[in-house]
């Protein structure tokens, strides 16, 4: 990340590319704005790219604990801080989550809305997954923390080369295990049936973390909005599927760039 400006208890390491119609890409649980690097290269040509690291990890700075609220307002401090009065947000996983909060209370700096990887509220299932993986984390390391996530993560057959690789080894055993606390004790509550921006819900089929039905759930809280799903791509789809997830990205701007409201 190129650039940092102050936040409430840290700092917040961003870069911005391109020019054009803003879209502020939010990532998910491991918090790394690199994530995005293949949407950067290829919507910096027609629009104006915003991608961040969360804080505490990576080039931005802040100790524990955290909130998927306060990572919203993260957000929105860096809409502020570049001048941002309105864009295209895309979150993924997590990072939907906080995309939700700002869409909620904030719909006036929503142009358009993609959630990707989602779910609303922690089911059983979900919440005994992720709490297993910070067990995991705690007792056996982040080689295994990595290992493990690796498995949930990504499609079967996919080269090893191609893994996006999670970035846990990298950063503080107590900011993981604070970001899965928040991620956990996140309900999206009656935020869902708040949103008015036209709003693409993305989930893939293979998906094993995050799967399809949490998705739809999704879907059914947001009046109007579209679900796409992916037959492959397991959860990291955006990496996974760039070009078919471009796609679908650049089409979903354009139809609503040219009144199309079919999606």
């Amino acid at each position: 990340m190129g650039t940092t400006i102050p936040i409430d208890g840290g700092t917040l390491a961003y870069d911005a590319a391109g020019a054009g119609a803003p879209i502020v890409f939010i990532v998910g649980l491991g918090g790394n704005g690199s994530y995005w690097k293949a949407q950067v290269q290829a919507f910096s040509r027609d629009f104006k790219t915003v991608t961040f690291d969360h804080r505490g990890v990576g080039a931005s700075a802040g100790p524990p604990p955290y909130s998927v609220e306060q990572w919203a307002g993260d957000t929105l401090r860096l809409m502020d801080h570049l001048k941002i009065d309105r864009a295209h947000i895309v979150g993924h996983s997590t990072g939907r989550a906080i995309a939700q909060v700002v869409a909620a209370g904030h719909p006036d700096r929503i142009a358009l809305l993609v959630l990707g990887g989602t779910w609303a509220r922690p089911d059983a299932r979900f919440r005994r997954l992720f709490e297993f993986r910070a067990r995991v984390l705690r007792e056996l390391g982040p080689e295994a923390y990595e290992d493990l996530g690796l498995t949930l993560t990504l499609p079967a057959g996919l080269p090893p080369k191609a893994a996006p690789r999670p970035p846990a080894r990298h950063t503080p055993l107590d900011v993981v295990l604070a970001r899965i606390d928040a991620l956990l004790a996140h309900d999206a509550g009656d935020r869902l049936r708040h949103i008015r921006a036209p709003t693409l819900v993305i989930a893939a089929d293979d998906d094993v973390l995050v799967p399809r039905p949490l998705s739809e759930v999704i879907a059914g809280e947001i009046k109007g909005s579209r679900l796409h799903a992916f037959v492959r791509g397991g959860h990291h789809f955006p990496q996974t599927q760039v070009e078919a997830y471009n796609a679908l990205l650049r089409e979903f701007f354009r139809a609503h760039a040219t009144g199309d409201r079919r999606d």
